[in-house]
């Protein structure tokens, strides 16, 4: 105790409690603290414009605005959920998919089915089944979920090849030497851009490039760059449209890109007929490129069709390779088509293909879980 003399000259014991040394700790601490929260309330800088009151009303929680430029929660996307948990789950879809195309294209040419109503009923069994899977929706978002977990973009292959091969005539006035001098003299020379039509397409790859134009199409377009249309049904058109006209004033494509299309098609000899419409001087220009891109397990694993055959097949269309790559998925050929062929199968008038050569599948190769992939070139009747 500690003896305090008070106003009237006496004494009184003040009692004053001892702390243990963890509690004098705490105290410090927490004086320190609101110490430091004064210090830097006092170096805060005042602000520019200071926020308005918020007042008792505009604390409770305001409703939905439709508006989603003033109200900036429904700006947040919400991340959508994969469509698919694996590459894997993704592929196994495609590849069911593909074989429902290959049994309603046999279904549609099987000669032993004499009854209509029959094959009708067949074809719409096969449908169905399809729909089961998810129909072509579910189908092209397995593709596109594959294109992204995939690192191949068609685009840098096709961009460096156009370069290399599509023939133009350099213009005087050009200027330096480069990537760009070739740009200028690609669209001064031609008066005109390189135009590329893309079968196929998930979106329009080639936008990043400012010196040509892409048309990119698909049988059902997921993309609003993309332009929903049947390949046989654009090219066929353009075909007719094109009829009679020199190349001088044709509408025609510097290149045409099949990439992952070919394998689609479940038909051998519709297959033939997607090559023949592309290298078809009514569609693609002369000395313009084919660009074909297939599973590489379509070539190498096929009863019917190796990679040699399908060169083959091209050569009678008119299309000389220029390049081959090859990756443990994919098969990458770049074919351009001779000036002097003027290759054309398709007949307008008759709408069938008729072909200098007939060539039907390759002898079948021996060894055990292989494919049924092939390419034909038939003639057709109505």
């Amino acid at each position: 105790a500690i003896q305090t003399q008070n106003t009237n000259n006496k004494t009184t014991p003040l009692a004053i409690t001892i702390m243990s040394p963890p509690e004098i700790s705490v105290i410090a601490a927490a004086a320190a603290k609101k110490k430091r929260k004064r210090k830097q309330q006092r170096s805060k800088p005042n602000p520019l414009v200071r926020p308005p009151k918020i007042t008792a009303a505009q604390t409770s929680k305001p409703k939905p605005n439709n508006d989603t430029n003033n109200n900036t929660t429904n700006n947040k996307k919400k991340k959508k959920k994969p469509n698919f948990s694996s590459t894997t789950e993704s592929l196994t879809l495609i590849k069911a998919y593909h074989t429902l195309n290959k049994r309603l294209e046999q279904n549609a040419r099987d000669e032993t089915i004499t009854n209509e109503d029959e094959r009708a009923r067949k074809a719409e069994t096969i449908r169905q089944e399809q729909l089961a899977l998810g129909g072509i929706e579910k189908y092209q978002q397995a593709s596109m979920y594959g294109a992204k977990s995939s690192k191949f973009v068609c685009a840098h292959w096709v961009e460096p090849l156009l370069r290399e091969h599509i023939v133009v005539v350099p213009s005087s006035s050009s200027k330096g030497t480069g990537a760009g001098a070739a740009i200028s003299r690609t669209t001064t020379a031609t008066k005109r851009r390189p135009r590329i039509l893309d079968v196929g397409a998930i979106d329009n790859q080639y936008l990043q490039y400012g010196w040509m134009d892409a048309v990119p199409i698909d049988l059902n377009a997921q993309h609003k760059s993309v332009v929903e249309a049947d390949f046989f049904d654009y090219a066929t058109a353009h075909i007719q449209k094109n009829e009679g006209h020199g190349p001088a004033t044709a509408a025609l494509f510097d290149a045409v890109v099949l990439s992952l299309v070919l394998n689609f098609q479940g038909d051998p000899r519709k297959r033939g007929d997607m090559l023949a419409l592309a290298a078809d001087d009514r569609l693609l220009r002369a000395g313009g490129l084919v660009f074909v891109a297939l599973p590489s397990a379509s070539l190498d694993n096929s009863r019917y069709c190796d990679e040699e055959y399908l060169v083959q097949i091209c050569d009678s269309l008119g299309l000389t390779v220029v390049e081959r790559k090859r990756s443990a998925k994919l098969a990458l050929l770049a074919f351009q088509q001779s000036r002097s062929s003027g290759f054309q199968a398709y007949h307008v008038a008759s709408k069938t293909f008729q072909y200098p050569k007939e060539i039907s599948r390759q002898a079948p190769r021996s060894g055990k879980d292989r494919n049924n992939f092939a390419v034909m070139l038939r003639n057709s009747t109505r």
